[in-house]
Protein backbone atom coordinates (compact mmCIF):
# COMPACT_ATOMS: atom_id res chain seq x y z
CA UNK A 1 0.00 0.00 0.00
CA UNK A 2 1.11 3.55 -0.73
CA UNK A 3 0.10 5.85 2.11
CA UNK A 4 -0.11 9.59 1.50
CA UNK A 5 0.23 10.97 5.01
CA UNK A 6 -1.25 14.32 6.03
CA UNK A 7 -2.65 15.93 9.17
CA UNK A 8 -6.30 16.56 8.29
CA UNK A 9 -8.72 17.92 5.71
CA UNK A 10 -11.42 20.54 6.22
CA UNK A 11 -14.17 22.28 4.26
CA UNK A 12 -11.65 24.03 2.02
CA UNK A 13 -8.36 22.71 0.69
CA UNK A 14 -4.93 24.03 -0.14
CA UNK A 15 -2.63 23.02 -2.97
CA UNK A 16 -1.25 20.19 -0.86
CA UNK A 17 -4.64 18.50 -0.52
CA UNK A 18 -5.40 19.04 -4.19
CA UNK A 19 -2.07 17.45 -5.11
CA UNK A 20 -2.81 14.45 -2.89
CA UNK A 21 -6.24 13.98 -4.46
CA UNK A 22 -4.80 14.14 -7.98
CA UNK A 23 -2.04 11.69 -7.09
CA UNK A 24 -4.61 9.33 -5.59
CA UNK A 25 -6.59 9.50 -8.82
CA UNK A 26 -3.54 8.60 -10.91
CA UNK A 27 -2.62 5.69 -8.63
CA UNK A 28 -6.16 4.33 -8.82
CA UNK A 29 -6.16 4.56 -12.62
CA UNK A 30 -2.84 2.71 -12.72
CA UNK A 31 -4.20 0.12 -10.25
CA UNK A 32 -1.51 1.00 -7.72
CA UNK A 33 -2.94 0.60 -4.20
CA UNK A 34 -3.04 3.95 -2.40
CA UNK A 35 -4.79 5.54 0.58
CA UNK A 36 -4.63 8.96 2.26
CA UNK A 37 -3.95 8.75 6.00
CA UNK A 38 -4.60 11.66 8.37
CA UNK A 39 -2.78 11.90 11.68
CA UNK A 40 -4.96 14.56 13.30
CA UNK A 41 -8.36 14.33 14.94
CA UNK A 42 -11.27 15.74 12.93
CA UNK A 43 -14.84 14.87 13.92
CA UNK A 44 -16.15 15.90 10.48
CA UNK A 45 -13.44 14.15 8.51
CA UNK A 46 -15.79 11.76 6.70
CA UNK A 47 -18.06 14.61 5.65
CA UNK A 48 -15.13 16.36 4.01
CA UNK A 49 -13.65 13.24 2.42
CA UNK A 50 -17.06 12.60 0.86
CA UNK A 51 -17.20 16.21 -0.37
CA UNK A 52 -13.86 15.84 -2.15
CA UNK A 53 -14.49 12.37 -3.53
CA UNK A 54 -11.98 10.41 -1.43
CA UNK A 55 -14.38 8.65 0.93
CA UNK A 56 -13.40 5.01 1.15
CA UNK A 57 -9.85 5.88 0.12
CA UNK A 58 -8.83 7.67 3.30
CA UNK A 59 -8.96 7.31 7.07
CA UNK A 60 -7.36 8.80 10.16
CA UNK A 61 -5.15 7.54 12.95
CA UNK A 62 -8.11 8.08 15.26
CA UNK A 63 -10.37 5.97 13.02
CA UNK A 64 -7.76 3.23 13.31
CA UNK A 65 -7.52 3.22 17.10
CA UNK A 66 -11.21 4.02 17.71
CA UNK A 67 -12.28 1.13 15.50
CA UNK A 68 -14.23 3.39 13.14
CA UNK A 69 -12.15 3.13 9.98
CA UNK A 70 -15.01 1.48 8.07
CA UNK A 71 -17.75 2.57 10.43
CA UNK A 72 -21.13 2.97 8.71
CA UNK A 73 -23.20 6.10 9.23
CA UNK A 74 -25.67 5.77 12.06
CA UNK A 75 -29.29 6.75 12.11
CA UNK A 76 -29.17 10.07 13.87
CA UNK A 77 -30.69 10.27 17.32
CA UNK A 78 -33.65 12.60 18.01
CA UNK A 79 -32.01 14.71 20.70
CA UNK A 80 -34.78 17.28 20.95
CA UNK A 81 -37.40 14.62 21.67
CA UNK A 82 -35.12 12.94 24.19
CA UNK A 83 -34.34 16.13 26.10
CA UNK A 84 -37.93 17.39 26.12
CA UNK A 85 -39.87 14.18 26.68
CA UNK A 86 -37.50 11.87 28.55
CA UNK A 87 -35.40 14.38 30.50
CA UNK A 88 -38.12 17.06 30.81
CA UNK A 89 -35.67 19.80 29.94
CA UNK A 90 -36.65 23.18 28.53
CA UNK A 91 -35.12 24.04 25.13
CA UNK A 92 -34.44 27.45 23.60
CA UNK A 93 -33.35 27.86 19.97
CA UNK A 94 -30.54 30.35 19.47
CA UNK A 95 -31.57 32.78 16.70
CA UNK A 96 -29.48 32.71 13.54
CA UNK A 97 -27.81 29.40 14.43
CA UNK A 98 -28.49 25.67 14.66
CA UNK A 99 -27.84 25.86 18.39
CA UNK A 100 -30.00 25.05 21.39
CA UNK A 101 -29.75 26.18 25.02
CA UNK A 102 -30.94 23.52 27.46
CA UNK A 103 -32.33 24.24 30.93
CA UNK A 104 -33.26 21.65 33.53
CA UNK A 105 -36.64 21.38 35.23
CA UNK A 106 -35.59 24.19 37.60
CA UNK A 107 -34.69 26.47 34.64
CA UNK A 108 -31.01 26.14 35.42
CA UNK A 109 -28.81 26.45 32.32
CA UNK A 110 -26.98 23.12 32.01
CA UNK A 111 -26.12 22.48 28.35
CA UNK A 112 -25.52 24.15 25.01
CA UNK A 113 -25.84 22.01 21.87
CA UNK A 114 -24.61 22.80 18.36
CA UNK A 115 -26.14 21.04 15.34
CA UNK A 116 -25.02 21.00 11.72
CA UNK A 117 -28.44 21.29 10.11
CA UNK A 118 -31.71 23.16 10.43
CA UNK A 119 -33.56 19.91 11.17
CA UNK A 120 -31.44 19.37 14.30
CA UNK A 121 -30.67 15.84 13.18
CA UNK A 122 -26.86 16.07 12.97
CA UNK A 123 -25.31 16.93 16.31
CA UNK A 124 -21.82 18.40 16.39
CA UNK A 125 -21.10 18.98 20.08
CA UNK A 126 -22.70 19.54 23.48
CA UNK A 127 -21.19 21.80 26.15
CA UNK A 128 -22.03 21.17 29.80
CA UNK A 129 -22.09 23.83 32.54
CA UNK A 130 -21.98 23.89 36.33
CA UNK A 131 -24.39 26.00 38.43
CA UNK A 132 -22.03 28.96 38.08
CA UNK A 133 -22.37 28.74 34.27
CA UNK A 134 -18.75 27.68 33.90
CA UNK A 135 -18.14 25.22 31.07
CA UNK A 136 -16.94 21.93 32.51
CA UNK A 137 -17.22 19.43 29.63
CA UNK A 138 -17.65 19.12 25.88
CA UNK A 139 -18.92 16.02 24.07
CA UNK A 140 -17.96 15.92 20.39
CA UNK A 141 -19.85 13.70 17.98
CA UNK A 142 -18.41 12.18 14.87
CA UNK A 143 -20.30 13.33 11.77
CA UNK A 144 -21.42 9.72 11.34
CA UNK A 145 -23.45 10.04 14.53
CA UNK A 146 -21.57 8.54 17.48
CA UNK A 147 -19.92 10.12 20.52
CA UNK A 148 -16.28 10.38 19.56
CA UNK A 149 -14.55 12.56 22.15
CA UNK A 150 -15.22 14.03 25.58
CA UNK A 151 -13.14 16.93 26.87
CA UNK A 152 -13.14 17.54 30.62
CA UNK A 153 -12.44 21.20 31.28
CA UNK A 154 -10.76 23.15 34.07
CA UNK A 155 -10.73 26.89 34.68
CA UNK A 156 -11.00 29.24 31.69
CA UNK A 157 -11.89 26.37 29.33
CA UNK A 158 -8.47 24.78 29.62
CA UNK A 159 -8.49 21.04 28.96
CA UNK A 160 -7.79 18.67 31.80
CA UNK A 161 -8.49 15.33 30.09
CA UNK A 162 -9.68 14.14 26.68
CA UNK A 163 -11.31 10.75 26.18
CA UNK A 164 -11.72 9.17 22.73
CA UNK A 165 -14.30 6.39 22.34
CA UNK A 166 -15.01 3.50 20.04
CA UNK A 167 -18.56 2.92 18.77
CA UNK A 168 -19.37 0.94 21.92
CA UNK A 169 -18.44 3.92 24.12
CA UNK A 170 -15.29 2.28 25.42
CA UNK A 171 -12.33 4.60 26.01
CA UNK A 172 -9.59 3.86 23.48
CA UNK A 173 -7.39 6.93 23.84
CA UNK A 174 -6.88 9.21 26.83
CA UNK A 175 -4.97 12.49 26.76
CA UNK A 176 -4.03 14.24 29.98
CA UNK A 177 -2.97 17.88 30.15
CA UNK A 178 -1.36 20.28 32.57
CA UNK A 179 -2.21 23.94 32.87
CA UNK A 180 0.64 26.39 32.25
CA UNK A 181 -0.01 30.13 31.88
CA UNK A 182 -3.69 29.44 31.29
CA UNK A 183 -2.88 27.07 28.45
CA UNK A 184 -3.37 23.32 28.22
CA UNK A 185 -0.11 21.47 27.56
CA UNK A 186 -0.09 17.78 26.78
CA UNK A 187 1.25 15.66 29.65
CA UNK A 188 0.55 12.07 28.63
CA UNK A 189 -1.27 10.03 25.97
CA UNK A 190 -2.56 6.58 26.89
CA UNK A 191 -3.64 4.13 24.22
CA UNK A 192 -6.08 1.91 26.08
CA UNK A 193 -6.35 -1.87 25.74
CA UNK A 194 -4.58 -2.08 22.40
CA UNK A 195 -3.74 -5.74 21.83
CA UNK A 196 -4.59 -6.43 25.47
CA UNK A 197 -2.33 -3.78 26.97
CA UNK A 198 -1.95 -0.02 27.44
CA UNK A 199 0.70 2.08 25.70
CA UNK A 200 1.97 5.46 26.93
CA UNK A 201 3.35 8.42 24.98
CA UNK A 202 4.68 11.81 26.03
CA UNK A 203 4.07 13.62 22.73
CA UNK A 204 1.81 13.56 19.70
CA UNK A 205 4.89 12.80 17.60
CA UNK A 206 5.61 9.62 19.57
CA UNK A 207 1.98 8.56 19.22
CA UNK A 208 2.01 9.17 15.47
CA UNK A 209 5.27 7.25 15.01
CA UNK A 210 3.82 4.31 16.93
CA UNK A 211 0.72 4.35 14.71
CA UNK A 212 2.68 4.41 11.45
CA UNK A 213 4.90 1.59 12.69
CA UNK A 214 1.78 -0.43 13.59
CA UNK A 215 0.07 0.29 10.27
CA UNK A 216 3.08 -0.77 8.21
CA UNK A 217 3.19 -4.03 6.32
CA UNK A 218 6.07 -5.26 4.20
CA UNK A 219 6.18 -3.42 0.87
CA UNK A 220 4.27 -0.35 2.05
CA UNK A 221 5.57 3.13 1.17
CA UNK A 222 4.87 6.30 3.17
CA UNK A 223 4.74 9.71 1.52
CA UNK A 224 5.20 12.72 3.80
CA UNK A 225 3.10 15.55 2.37
CA UNK A 226 3.50 17.95 5.31
CA UNK A 227 7.15 17.90 6.26
CA UNK A 228 6.70 20.89 8.56
CA UNK A 229 4.44 18.85 10.86
CA UNK A 230 5.62 15.28 10.29
CA UNK A 231 9.32 15.20 9.35
CA UNK A 232 10.50 14.12 12.81
CA UNK A 233 7.72 11.53 13.03
CA UNK A 234 8.91 10.02 9.75
CA UNK A 235 12.54 10.15 10.86
CA UNK A 236 11.72 8.04 13.93
CA UNK A 237 10.04 5.23 11.96
CA UNK A 238 11.58 1.79 11.82
CA UNK A 239 14.53 1.72 9.38
CA UNK A 240 13.00 -0.87 7.06
CA UNK A 241 10.05 1.41 6.23
CA UNK A 242 10.35 3.17 2.87
CA UNK A 243 9.61 6.87 3.29
CA UNK A 244 9.45 9.67 0.73
CA UNK A 245 9.35 13.40 1.39
CA UNK A 246 7.14 15.31 -1.04
CA UNK A 247 8.03 19.00 -1.40
CA UNK A 248 5.09 21.30 -2.12
CA UNK A 249 6.86 24.63 -1.65
CA UNK A 250 10.21 26.38 -1.93
CA UNK A 251 12.87 25.57 0.64
CA UNK A 252 14.82 28.87 0.85
CA UNK A 253 13.46 32.18 2.15
CA UNK A 254 12.13 34.50 -0.53
CA UNK A 255 14.79 36.79 -1.99
CA UNK A 256 17.78 34.86 -0.65
CA UNK A 257 20.43 33.03 -2.62
CA UNK A 258 19.29 29.51 -3.43
CA UNK A 259 22.69 28.00 -2.57
CA UNK A 260 23.56 29.94 0.58
CA UNK A 261 20.32 31.51 1.78
CA UNK A 262 18.53 30.65 5.00
CA UNK A 263 16.13 27.75 4.83
CA UNK A 264 12.49 28.54 5.59
CA UNK A 265 11.93 27.77 9.24
CA UNK A 266 9.91 24.66 10.10
CA UNK A 267 9.19 23.72 6.49
CA UNK A 268 11.89 21.47 5.04
CA UNK A 269 14.81 22.34 7.31
CA UNK A 270 14.47 19.20 9.46
CA UNK A 271 14.01 17.00 6.39
CA UNK A 272 17.10 18.40 4.69
CA UNK A 273 19.15 18.11 7.89
CA UNK A 274 18.13 14.47 8.41
CA UNK A 275 17.86 12.86 4.95
CA UNK A 276 19.56 9.58 5.83
CA UNK A 277 16.36 7.55 6.36
CA UNK A 278 14.52 8.86 3.32
CA UNK A 279 14.19 6.65 0.25
CA UNK A 280 13.38 9.54 -2.09
CA UNK A 281 12.56 13.24 -2.21
CA UNK A 282 9.90 14.25 -4.73
CA UNK A 283 9.77 17.79 -6.13
CA UNK A 284 7.44 19.29 -8.72
CA UNK A 285 9.92 21.10 -10.96
CA UNK A 286 13.29 20.41 -12.53
CA UNK A 287 14.57 23.74 -11.24
CA UNK A 288 13.99 22.80 -7.61
CA UNK A 289 15.63 19.43 -8.16
CA UNK A 290 18.73 21.13 -9.60
CA UNK A 291 18.78 23.66 -6.77
CA UNK A 292 18.64 20.96 -4.09
CA UNK A 293 21.37 18.85 -5.68
CA UNK A 294 23.59 21.89 -6.15
CA UNK A 295 23.37 22.68 -2.43
CA UNK A 296 23.32 19.22 -0.82
CA UNK A 297 25.52 16.21 -1.50
CA UNK A 298 23.99 13.72 0.95
CA UNK A 299 20.41 13.60 -0.29
CA UNK A 300 18.67 10.42 -1.46
CA UNK A 301 17.57 10.41 -5.11
CA UNK A 302 15.58 13.57 -5.89
CA UNK A 303 12.84 12.90 -8.44
CA UNK A 304 10.79 15.42 -10.40
CA UNK A 305 7.10 14.59 -10.73
CA UNK A 306 4.53 17.36 -11.22
CA UNK A 307 2.04 17.54 -8.38
CA UNK A 308 -0.78 17.76 -10.90
CA UNK A 309 -1.79 16.78 -14.40
CA UNK A 310 -3.93 18.40 -17.03
CA UNK A 311 -6.20 17.24 -19.81
CA UNK A 312 -7.21 19.68 -22.56
CA UNK A 313 -10.75 20.86 -21.89
CA UNK A 314 -13.26 21.79 -24.60
CA UNK A 315 -13.69 25.56 -24.75
CA UNK A 316 -15.50 27.96 -27.07
CA UNK A 317 -13.14 30.94 -27.38
CA UNK A 318 -15.84 33.12 -28.91
CA UNK A 319 -18.09 32.70 -25.86
CA UNK A 320 -15.54 34.31 -23.59
CA UNK A 321 -15.65 37.83 -22.26
CA UNK A 322 -12.32 39.15 -23.58
CA UNK A 323 -11.93 41.42 -20.55
CA UNK A 324 -12.80 38.88 -17.83
CA UNK A 325 -9.81 37.99 -15.63
CA UNK A 326 -9.71 35.22 -13.04
CA UNK A 327 -7.34 34.46 -10.19
CA UNK A 328 -7.44 31.21 -8.24
CA UNK A 329 -5.51 31.58 -4.99
CA UNK A 330 -5.93 31.64 -1.24
CA UNK A 331 -6.56 35.09 0.17
CA UNK A 332 -3.20 35.18 1.93
CA UNK A 333 -0.29 37.66 2.04
CA UNK A 334 2.10 35.59 -0.08
CA UNK A 335 -0.35 35.57 -3.01
CA UNK A 336 -0.14 39.41 -3.27
CA UNK A 337 -3.65 39.70 -4.67
CA UNK A 338 -3.67 43.45 -4.10
CA UNK A 339 -1.15 43.70 -6.97
CA UNK A 340 -3.87 42.36 -9.25
CA UNK A 341 -6.56 44.65 -7.87
CA UNK A 342 -4.36 47.72 -8.32
CA UNK A 343 -3.57 46.73 -11.89
CA UNK A 344 -7.28 46.43 -12.66
CA UNK A 345 -7.88 49.80 -11.02
CA UNK A 346 -5.53 51.37 -13.57
CA UNK A 347 -7.20 49.52 -16.43
CA UNK A 348 -10.78 50.61 -15.75
CA UNK A 349 -10.55 53.90 -17.67
CA UNK A 350 -9.34 52.14 -20.83
CA UNK A 351 -11.43 48.97 -20.41
CA UNK A 352 -14.69 49.97 -18.66
CA UNK A 353 -16.00 46.38 -18.69
CA UNK A 354 -12.88 44.79 -17.16
CA UNK A 355 -13.61 42.25 -14.43
CA UNK A 356 -11.34 40.47 -11.96
CA UNK A 357 -12.79 37.43 -10.18
CA UNK A 358 -10.79 36.36 -7.12
CA UNK A 359 -11.52 32.73 -6.23
CA UNK A 360 -10.20 31.64 -2.84
CA UNK A 361 -10.60 32.05 0.89
CA UNK A 362 -8.89 33.70 3.86
CA UNK A 363 -10.71 36.05 6.22
CA UNK A 364 -7.90 38.46 7.13
CA UNK A 365 -6.78 39.29 3.60
CA UNK A 366 -10.38 39.20 2.37
CA UNK A 367 -11.11 42.16 4.66
CA UNK A 368 -8.10 44.06 3.30
CA UNK A 369 -9.22 43.39 -0.26
CA UNK A 370 -12.84 44.23 0.43
CA UNK A 371 -11.91 47.52 2.08
CA UNK A 372 -9.68 48.49 -0.86
CA UNK A 373 -12.34 47.55 -3.41
CA UNK A 374 -14.94 49.63 -1.59
CA UNK A 375 -12.82 52.72 -0.96
CA UNK A 376 -11.47 52.75 -4.53
CA UNK A 377 -14.91 52.29 -6.13
CA UNK A 378 -14.10 48.94 -7.74
CA UNK A 379 -17.20 47.00 -6.72
CA UNK A 380 -18.31 46.68 -10.34
CA UNK A 381 -14.91 45.43 -11.45
CA UNK A 382 -13.39 43.24 -8.71
CA UNK A 383 -15.36 40.36 -7.22
CA UNK A 384 -14.42 38.30 -4.16
CA UNK A 385 -16.03 35.00 -5.03
CA UNK A 386 -14.71 32.83 -2.20
CA UNK A 387 -13.64 29.19 -2.35
CA UNK A 388 -15.27 27.22 -5.18
CA UNK A 389 -15.19 23.43 -5.45
CA UNK A 390 -15.82 23.43 -9.22
CA UNK A 391 -14.16 26.15 -11.29
CA UNK A 392 -15.17 24.84 -14.71
CA UNK A 393 -17.60 27.66 -15.51
CA UNK A 394 -15.09 30.32 -14.48
CA UNK A 395 -12.37 28.86 -16.66
CA UNK A 396 -14.76 28.57 -19.59
CA UNK A 397 -15.78 32.23 -19.32
CA UNK A 398 -12.42 33.74 -18.40
CA UNK A 399 -10.03 35.14 -20.98
CA UNK A 400 -6.98 35.57 -18.76
CA UNK A 401 -5.62 34.25 -15.44
CA UNK A 402 -3.17 35.98 -13.11
CA UNK A 403 -0.62 34.58 -10.67
CA UNK A 404 1.25 37.10 -8.48
CA UNK A 405 2.66 34.98 -5.65
CA UNK A 406 5.93 35.64 -3.90
CA UNK A 407 6.72 31.96 -4.36
CA UNK A 408 5.09 28.66 -5.29
CA UNK A 409 5.99 25.01 -5.15
CA UNK A 410 4.43 24.52 -8.57
CA UNK A 411 1.12 26.45 -9.06
CA UNK A 412 -1.63 23.98 -9.81
CA UNK A 413 -3.91 26.92 -10.59
CA UNK A 414 -1.67 27.89 -13.51
CA UNK A 415 -1.75 24.39 -14.92
CA UNK A 416 -5.52 24.16 -14.54
CA UNK A 417 -6.05 27.50 -16.28
CA UNK A 418 -3.89 26.43 -19.21
CA UNK A 419 -5.88 23.20 -19.55
CA UNK A 420 -8.94 25.38 -20.26
CA UNK A 421 -6.94 27.44 -22.77
CA UNK A 422 -6.80 30.41 -20.43
CA UNK A 423 -3.43 32.16 -20.90
CA UNK A 424 -1.65 33.14 -17.69
CA UNK A 425 0.33 36.24 -16.80
CA UNK A 426 2.53 35.28 -13.87
CA UNK A 427 5.43 36.56 -11.82
CA UNK A 428 8.55 34.64 -12.79
CA UNK A 429 9.23 33.09 -9.40
CA UNK A 430 10.50 29.87 -7.90
CA UNK A 431 8.95 27.48 -8.76
CA UNK A 432 6.68 26.53 -11.60
CA UNK A 433 5.59 29.36 -13.89
CA UNK A 434 8.64 29.27 -16.16
CA UNK A 435 8.19 25.51 -16.73
CA UNK A 436 4.54 25.87 -17.78
CA UNK A 437 4.46 29.30 -19.46
CA UNK A 438 6.37 29.97 -22.64
CA UNK A 439 6.65 33.75 -22.60
CA UNK A 440 4.64 35.35 -25.37
CA UNK A 441 3.02 32.07 -26.48
CA UNK A 442 0.60 30.93 -23.77
CA UNK A 443 1.04 33.84 -21.42
CA UNK A 444 3.63 36.26 -20.11
CA UNK A 445 6.33 35.93 -17.47
CA UNK A 446 6.76 39.12 -15.45
CA UNK A 447 9.78 39.93 -13.24
CA UNK A 448 8.83 39.10 -9.65
CA UNK A 449 6.90 41.87 -7.86
CA UNK A 450 7.15 44.27 -10.82
CA UNK A 451 3.67 45.79 -10.71
CA UNK A 452 4.33 48.18 -13.60
CA UNK A 453 5.26 45.39 -16.01
CA UNK A 454 2.32 43.36 -14.70
CA UNK A 455 -0.04 46.21 -15.57
CA UNK A 456 1.53 46.72 -19.01
CA UNK A 457 1.32 43.03 -19.92
CA UNK A 458 -2.34 42.82 -18.87
CA UNK A 459 -3.05 46.00 -20.84
CA UNK A 460 -1.33 44.57 -23.92
CA UNK A 461 -3.32 41.36 -23.68
CA UNK A 462 -6.73 42.94 -23.08
CA UNK A 463 -6.25 45.36 -25.94
CA UNK A 464 -5.31 42.84 -28.63
CA UNK A 465 -8.00 40.32 -29.55
CA UNK A 466 -5.80 38.56 -32.13
CA UNK A 467 -3.12 38.05 -29.48
CA UNK A 468 -5.70 36.63 -27.10
CA UNK A 469 -6.95 34.08 -29.61
CA UNK A 470 -3.42 33.10 -30.58
CA UNK A 471 -2.37 32.53 -26.98
CA UNK A 472 -5.55 30.62 -26.20
CA UNK A 473 -4.87 28.32 -29.14
CA UNK A 474 -1.30 27.69 -27.91
CA UNK A 475 -2.24 26.68 -24.37
CA UNK A 476 -3.23 23.09 -24.88
CA UNK A 477 -0.41 22.34 -27.32
CA UNK A 478 2.10 23.19 -24.58
CA UNK A 479 0.44 20.91 -22.03
CA UNK A 480 2.03 17.69 -23.28
CA UNK A 481 4.51 17.25 -20.35
CA UNK A 482 1.57 17.33 -17.93
CA UNK A 483 -0.73 14.84 -19.65
CA UNK A 484 -2.22 12.31 -17.18
CA UNK A 485 -0.54 9.41 -18.96
CA UNK A 486 2.87 11.09 -18.72
CA UNK A 487 2.57 11.91 -15.00
CA UNK A 488 1.06 8.50 -14.28
CA UNK A 489 4.01 6.80 -15.94
CA UNK A 490 6.40 8.82 -13.75
CA UNK A 491 4.61 7.60 -10.62
CA UNK A 492 4.56 4.00 -11.84
CA UNK A 493 8.32 4.11 -12.42
CA UNK A 494 8.79 5.81 -9.06
CA UNK A 495 6.86 3.16 -7.11
CA UNK A 496 8.61 0.35 -8.94
CA UNK A 497 12.06 1.66 -8.05
CA UNK A 498 11.22 2.47 -4.42
CA UNK A 499 9.76 -0.97 -3.74
CA UNK A 500 12.78 -2.65 -5.37
CA UNK A 501 15.35 -0.81 -3.22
Amino acid sequence: MNYFVDISVGPTISGIEEAEFKRLQLFQQAKIPATIVYLGYQSRLHEYTKKFGIQGHSFSMYDYFQGSRQYAELKHFDWRHYWENDCHYHLENVPGTFDIRIMDENELFIMYAHFLDAAYSRIDYVNYFNPNRAKIRRDVYDVRGFLSRTSLLAEQDTINTELYFDQHQRVRIMKQYKRVDNKSLLRKITLKNYHQRDYFFDTEGEFRTFFLNELYRSGDVYYCDRNSAMAKTFHELRPEIATCAVFHSTHVRVGQDILTGTLKANIYDYTLAHPEKLSRIVVSTEQQRRDLLARYTTLPPVVTIPVGFAMPQPVDFTARNPHRIISVARYSPEKQLLHQVKAVERLVAEFPDVELHLLGSGAKIEKVLRDYIRTHHLTEHVFLRGFQTDLTADYQRGALALMTSKEEGFSLATLEALSFSVPVIAYDINYGPSEMITDGENGFLVPADNQEVLYQKIRTYLGNRDLQLKMMANCQRLLAPYAPSVVQRKWQDFVQHVTQD
